[in-house]
């Protein structure tokens, strides 16, 4: 008796160990740990690769140790952002690329295990690379070192963000080594966490995106009379006034705040969603505004609450969006006959569901984005070096394709016959590099 006693008591430490965390607090802590795991792939470490040698290039002490592991691998990333013209569509030959992917070879575990921000700002890496290299020039310290490569990191996570072939996964990178925190507390703080709200959303990354979005609320409803000219241009509200704005605003932090509980598990976030999309339509309500957003959660909650004339009105005019494909116009169809000959009290079913209301979120969000002409926003607002740090992520990524084009047998050929004309010196090396 008494080991069947000490058997259960085992049992039921085992499974209390094993089960799920439910505190608010330990489930964001294992959101922090999947966006680690969300940035373990090879186009971002090649990514951070070329952020590394740009920013390297402003190292003044080359005896420090994260230089000289890095320093001489140097000089094949620059010649290839030097190779690549823009306007022109020049890019790098396949030789160069075979090359650049070997010293990326040889350093990516260095890579993979050192934070960027140890070496100097990008822009003074740009400095570096564009103005006199002969000229040397003060580098930023502790607390402005600190506060300048925040500032960038945000930069980037918008640029890139608009980039056809790096878009979310790297904005998501750059997100990741923002603080918040320590950014001045201003309108363009809000917009930051406002980015990282949606990517860590976008990414599954729900109680990230929670935490950032309540601070974001909190800093709306102390500051509620604070002019917010970039948050009207970013969205696209210039028509809004001051007052407008902020209450457009405050609502659509609410909304994916909102999601954000919704696709968590537990009973009392999905209540907490609710009140959230209450929220959210009683300030669009203010404003008179109704898009796929306010359709989309006005037919949830009429559903949720049984109000089936309402539910049909909403579904049927969020059915004409042009956001929408036909498969799931289809779906929403589908779902209004369902809602026409559901019994009351019965479950929704799968066709109008959480996830598709965050699809219809996330498509909407995404075509906001995709029309801020951010080269030119960041040009108005006096940011330095915005035409080459536009130029550089542009080089980057197009360094970035020509090296994972290795996955073609016909490219590594054409690079093996292009190094048989160099001699055999690089013969050797690509021989290395390809067995």
């Amino acid at each position: 008796m008494k080991y069947n006693l000490t058997f259960l008591y085992l049992f039921i430490l085992l499974v209390c160990g094993c089960s799920s965390p439910s505190t608010d607090e330990k489930l964001l802590a294992l959101d922090k740990e999947k966006l680690t795991e969300n940035l373990a792939y090879d186009k971002i470490t090649f990514y951070k690769f070329a952020k590394i040698a740009i920013r390297s290039s402003a190292v003044q002490d080359t005896t420090k140790p994260e230089y000289q592991k890095f320093g001489k691998h140097l000089k094949t990333v620059l010649n290839s952002l030097s190779n690549i013209n823009i306007d022109s569509g020049k890019s790098i030959s396949p030789m160069e690329a075979l090359l650049l992917y070997k010293d990326y070879r040889t350093v990516k575990g260095f890579v993979k295990e050192t934070d960027e921000d140890i070496f100097p700002t990008l822009v003074e890496g740009i400095n570096r690379i564009y103005g006199d290299r002969n000229s040397s020039f003060p580098l930023l310290k502790d607390d402005e070192k600190t506060k300048a490569q925040n500032i960038e990191h945000a930069i980037l996570s918008m640029v890139v963000l608009a980039t056809r072939d790096l878009g979310q996964p790297f904005a998501l990178y750059e997100c990741s080594k923002t603080q918040p925190e320590l950014l001045p507390d201003h309108e363009t703080k809000t917009l930051l966490e406002f980015v990282r709200g949606f990517l860590f959303f976008s990414n599954n990354l729900f109680y990230l995106s929670e935490d950032g979005l309540t601070r974001n609320i909190n800093w709306l409803d102390k500051n509620q009379n604070v002019p917010l000219p970039y948050t009207k241009a970013f969205f696209g509200w210039r028509n809004l006034t001051d007052s407008q704005t902020h209450t457009a605003f405050h609502g659509i932090n609410y909304l994916f705040r909102g999601f954000d509980r919704l696709r968590m598990e537990r009973e009392i976030d999905e209540k907490r969603g609710l009140d959230d999309f209450e929220k959210f339509l009683e300030d669009t309500k203010k404003l008179g505004l109704e898009t796929e957003l306010t359709l989309a959660i006005e037919s949830y909650l009429y559903l949720k609450r049984e109000d089936k004339e309402k539910a049909v009105t909403a579904l049927s005019k969020l059915k004409q969006s042009p956001l929408l494909s036909n498969s799931e116009k289809e779906a929403i169809a589908k779902t209004i006959v369902y809602v026409n000959d559901r019994e009351a009290g019965k479950a929704l079913n799968g066709v109008y569901d959480k996830l598709f209301l965050s699809k219809i979120a996330t498509k909407y969000m995404i075509s906001v984005l995709a029309k801020i002409d951010w080269q030119s926003v960041l040009k108005a607002n006096n940011v330095p070096h915005t035409d080459e740090i536009f130029a550089t992520v542009h080089k980057v990524q197009q360094i970035s394709n020509a090296v994972s084009s290795y996955t073609s047998e016909t490219t590594v050929e054409k690079g093996k016959n292009e190094l048989k004309k160099k001699g055999s010196e690089l013969l050797d090396g690509a021989k290395s590099l390809l067995k």
